[in-house]
């Protein structure tokens, strides 16, 4: 970051001191700028890491994310120098989105494993249900037109109608997943609660706030959960699709 900084000014130095400023210029003074924004975003994730232990806690989930970083990075630059068409940078964009959901999805259903027979159950068909839900959406990004449903015909409408149908129970087991883990840690409350928030390193301070309730990972995913279940009925009444 320190680097892309120094460049960045250098570029822009270069650029005062010749008087003008010209594309290729602008490409690299942008493209050091994206360094230095994917640079920001990695550290914030690493500042988290210090307040609340998430490598170590949502592992799967955090290296997900940087992958996503680095891809992120290499799209975004690739869109700049034109490498790649326009329209492709707002469909990858979307794409990470989803991935880094699931991936956040899959990691904090992962902590509940373990606790009651039922509750692994349900997770495992949970996982099915999310897999088919990520599948049927990468086609729904990328293939053009397929973002309409309003214009679909017969086939691409009964498409949508599996999406929102898998959608919708995907998230309605996964917040029933949720409701079953808060219900054992209840009923067991020395169990070690894997989705409760946590500040300080317990290693180190012994004494850190622990158990203040569900982290706000998990907060976020119970929010994209009930968008994921309730917003593709809305979206099929709209579009008459019922």
């Amino acid at each position: 970051m320190v680097g892309s900084l120094i460049l960045c000014a250098a570029v822009a130095v270069v650029s005062v001191l010749v008087g003008s400023f010209t594309e290729t210029a602008a490409r690299a003074l942008y493209t050091l700028f994206l360094m230095v924004t994917h640079s920001l975003v990695a550290l914030l994730f690493i500042w988290d890491d210090e307040k609340q232990g998430t490598f170590e806690r949502l592992s799967f989930f955090i290296n997900t994310i940087f992958l996503i970083i680095v891809l992120s990075f290499l799209t975004s630059v690739f869109g700049v120098w034109e490498i790649v068409p326009s329209n492709f940078i707002g469909h990858a964009y979307t794409f990470f989105f989803i991935l880094g959901f699931a991936a956040l999805h899959a990691d904090i259903l992962s902590k509940a494993l373990g606790k009651e027979t039922y509750i692994d159950n349900t997770i495992y068909v949970n996982f099915i249900f999310m897999i088919g839900v990520v599948l049927m959406l990468v086609p729904t990004i990328f293939i053009t037109g397929a973002m309409n449903p309003a214009s679909a015909n017969y086939l691409s409408g009964m498409f949508f109608r599996i999406l929102a149908a898998l959608g919708i129970i995907d998230g309605t087991l996964s917040i029933l997943t949720i409701i079953f883990y808060r219900l054992h840690i209840h009923k067991y409350p020395k169990a070690e609660d894997s989705l409760a928030s946590t500040w300080g390193d317990p290693n180190t301070l012994p004494k850190a706030k622990e158990g203040r309730g569900l982290s706000i990972w998990v907060w976020i995913l119970i929010i994209y959960l009930a968008i994921q279940i309730f917003f593709p009925i809305l979206g099929m009444i709209m579009f008459g699709l019922f």
